[in-house]
């Protein structure tokens, strides 16, 4: 089982730019493509991370990914295990959901 996010956009995403953005080797966390699965056939980001990492750490990695997708990339951000766009009054509630 995994927490899941998904980060869409109604344009395209230039993927080697948001590798280059967000990526790091060390993440608890797996990013997916998503070409034409967003907004209006636009681009999506998954994000997949297993329950095994849900943790204070995954956490403080997770956040300025989250940011940057939603500021830099212009996405919609949603928490797929609550249902919910995922922003600033309701972090706390996901942040609570994936680390207990």
């Amino acid at each position: 089982m995994s927490f899941n996010i998904i980060a869409e956009t109604t344009r395209s995403l230039n993927y080697t730019e948001v590798h280059a953005a967000i990526h790091s080797p060390d993440l608890n966390f797996d990013l997916v493509p998503m070409p034409g699965l967003g907004i209006n056939k636009g681009d999506a980001m998954g994000i997949c991370i297993p329950m095994n990492n849900a943790n204070e750490s995954t956490w403080e990695q997770l956040k300025p990914v989250l940011k940057i997708l939603r500021i830099k990339f212009g996405c919609e951000v949603y928490d797929l295990y609550g249902g919910q766009k995922l922003g600033l009054f309701n972090m706390k509630t996901f942040k609570q959901n994936l680390i207990g």
